[in-house]
């Protein structure tokens, strides 16, 4: 079952969409504070101007500060349908001529001088409010100093015309924005169908059809990902042509045992004389051990191709490993006349990287196929040294002419006038060598008779050897 999600497109809209909401509410925030910084220099500057008609509204009469204003002039002073106003008119001496007695503070710690004007914000009553302050100079007149004069209005409607001026700008442009994001839903759509029709050709291919991906009318961003697909496709289709060479192959090889086996029995059942009768009975025992090996073979080939991703790796000492088998091996030698002898070359340590079964299993077939073919010595040698571990099994049999030690490795191959064995060991050795990284050579033997199979493992990549 699919999830919603794994979508590609929906992730593409989601991350479109999450990097423009934070832009919208920094415009958000933008438009509010820009709106009122200009709301703010207007009204003040209104401000401003009703602070500058109270001014000329003050005279001085015998040294004392006075007010003389009309009643109209106070009710514009007073005057505003949302917001309170309210000012005070102080003299020299800091007596409040006229006007509220509350009123916030000028900052600073120095009063205004003379003519110095100065824009503030405070609370009044509660409220936060916007005063203008001016000290008016007496100079020429009967008095000395400054009368202060304080303006100021509350920020109500400063604040409902910034919120509205705010959503006169940010409607349009999320509306904008919900556009965008129907249009950006559309487009990633549209780019998204070259990967549905691509979707809809491997839905369409039958589970056998392992030909590669057509690269037409797909974008250049997918190239690289069906390339590895097209590569992966090559090498399970050649894996697949192996599989079936191998099943033909072992059909071929085991037909032939099955067939010979028949025939003794018939013979066996055909036979006047008890004495044919056993010849047939011990031929049947032969081809039956001879098919019960190539069985074991076969199977033992089966694993080694299906064990690329099941290999259980760790550190092996190679040369306990080669003494162990050399000793498994010492009394079906000794049985058959032949002497197994150990060889190794100085004492450093001899660590490689591997699965410690299918190593056994390449000494065990090396062994098997010097038994099998090899004279009456059989010699395991290993070398240790920076530039990694060579094993090397010997023997003094008639050894591999040069034009063969290609071909021997090839599954069934048998030499000519050789019909004991199944034709797998070499095989199974060089997968098993390949694996782990490590070659497999065939030399001549010592002194140029019988042969010599060399397994070549790379340095562990600390550098021990």
């Amino acid at each position: 079952m699919r999830r919603s999600s794994s979508s590609l497109r929906r992730q593409l809209i989601v991350r479109m969409v999450s990097m423009m909401l934070p832009i919208l509410i920094l415009l958000w925030v933008v438009a509010y504070f820009s709106s009122l910084y200009y709301i703010n220099a207007a009204f003040d500057r209104s401000l401003v101007r009703r602070t500058y008609a109270l001014a000329d509204q003050i005279e001085v009469v015998r040294g004392q500060v006075r007010v003389d204003l009309p009643v109209a002039a106070r009710e514009i002073l007073a005057f505003d349908q949302e917001d309170l106003l309210f000012h005070r008119i102080v003299d020299p001496h800091g007596r409040v001529v006229e006007g509220e007695l509350n009123m916030p503070k000028v900052p600073g710690k120095a009063p205004l001088r003379s003519g110095e004007m100065s824009i503030y914000e405070g609370v009044k009553d509660g409220q936060p409010v916007r005063v203008v302050a001016f000290a008016l100079s007496l100079k020429g007149t009967s008095a000395a100093g400054t009368v202060m004069i304080q303006v100021g209005e509350t920020l109500s409607r400063r604040s409902a015309i910034a919120r509205r001026a705010t959503l006169a700008i940010v409607v349009p442009m999320l509306l904008m924005t919900l556009t965008a994001v129907g249009a950006i839903a559309y487009g990633v759509g549209r780019g998204l169908e070259p990967v549905r029709r691509l979707r809809d050709r491997l839905l369409a291919r039958s589970a056998f059809d392992l030909s590669p991906v057509p690269l037409e009318e797909t974008p250049a961003e997918m190239r690289p990902f069906l390339d590895e697909i097209n590569s992966l496709l090559a090498r399970l289709s050649e894996a697949v042509e192996a599989q079936s060479r191998f099943v033909a192959d072992a059909a071929h090889q085991l037909r032939t045992p099955i067939a010979g086996i028949r025939a003794q029995a018939e013979a066996a059942l055909a036979a006047g004389q008890p004495d044919q009768g056993q010849a047939a009975l011990r031929r049947i025992a032969h081809v039956a051990k001879n098919m019960g090996e190539l069985v074991q073979k076969l199977l033992i080939l089966a694993r080694v191709d299906a064990a690329e991703n099941t290999l259980h790796l760790g550190r092996i000492d190679a040369r306990d490993l080669m003494r162990e088998v050399a000793m498994d091996w010492v009394p079906q030698a000794l049985a058959q006349g032949v002497e197994i002898g150990f060889d190794e070359t100085g004492d450093e340590l001899a660590w490689v990287v591997g699965d410690r079964d299918l190593l056994r299993e390449l000494l065990a077939n090396l062994v098997d196929n010097a038994l099998r073919h090899g004279g009456r010595l059989v010699t395991l040698g290993l070398g240790a040294s920076t530039e990694g571990v060579i094993w090397r099994v010997s023997d003094n049999g008639p050894g591999i002419p040069a034009s063969q030690r290609e071909v021997v490795f090839a599954p069934f191959h048998r030499l000519s006038g050789s019909a004991d064995g199944a034709g797998l060991g070499l095989a199974i050795v060089q997968r098993i060598a390949r694996l782990h990284g490590a070659t497999v050579e065939l030399e001549a033997g010592s002194g140029g008779q019988g042969l010599t199979v060399v397994v070549r493992f790379p340095p562990l990549p600390d550098g021990g050897g």
